[in-house]
C-alpha cells in the first residue's frame, strides 16, 4: 500500500513539474477550463483565462503579448481565430469545434491542433449566416494582415464594423 501512495505521489509531483515547466494540458483540463471561459492560454508554467465573445479576447491578448510557445484553448476556432492565433505565435491549440477552413491555416503554418469536431462554417450568433469575423477573412491567408484589420476594427468599433 505504501508503495501505491509513493508511486501515484511521485506521478503527482511530475505532472505539476512538467506543467510548471512548460508541459502539456490535458485535453480533459482544457475542456473544463472552457466550460467556464471562452479563452485559455497556458504560457511558461502560468494558466490566464479570459472571457469575452468572438475573437475579442484574442485581439485583447495580442494587444499586450503574444501566444509564443503558448497552448491555448478557446470555443470555436474559425478561420479568423486560427490567423489570429498563427499570428501570436500559438503552439497548439484545443478546441470542441474548429472549422474546415481554420484546419487549413493550421497546416498550412505548422501549428498544431486537436479539435473535438470539424465544421464546414462556423455561424453566426442567430443561426443565420456565416460569422462576420469568416466573412471578413475569406479573402485574406496573411495573419499580420488579419491581426491589423481586427485591431483596426475593434479601436473604431460601431454595429455597422460587424456587418
Amino acid at each position: 500500500m505504501k508503495k501505491i501512495v509513493l508511486v501515484l505521489c511521485v506521478f503527482v509531483l511530475f505532472a505539476t513539474c512538467a506543467f510548471a515547466f512548460g508541459g502539456k494540458p490535458s485535453k480533459s483540463e482544457l475542456r473544463a477550463d472552457l466550460e467556464e471561459h471562452s479563452l485559455v492560454v497556458f504560457k511558461n508554467g502560468e494558466k490566464s483565462v479570459f472571457n469575452g465573445k468572438g475573437i475579442k479576447p484574442l485581439v485583447d491578448y495580442l494587444e499586450n503579448d503574444d501566444f509564443q510557445g503558448a497552448y491555448v484553448a478557446d470555443k470555436i476556432v474559425g478561420k479568423a481565430s486560427a490567423l489570429l492565433l498563427v499570428y501570436g505565435q500559438v503552439k497548439e491549440v484545443y478546441t470542441p469545434t474548429i472549422s474546415k477552413s481554420a484546419v487549413k491555416v493550421f497546416k498550412r503554418n505548422h501549428v498544431k491542433y486537436r479539435a473535438d469536431r470539424v465544421v464546414d462554417n462556423i455561424i453566426n450568433r442567430a443561426g443565420t449566416d456565416i460569422c462576420p469575423m469568416e466573412k471578413k477573412v475569406q479573402s485574406i491567408n496573411n495573419p499580420e494582415e488579419a491581426y491589423k484589420m481586427f485591431k483596426e476594427m475593434f479601436e473604431n468599433f460601431t454595429p455597422a464594423s460587424f456587418q
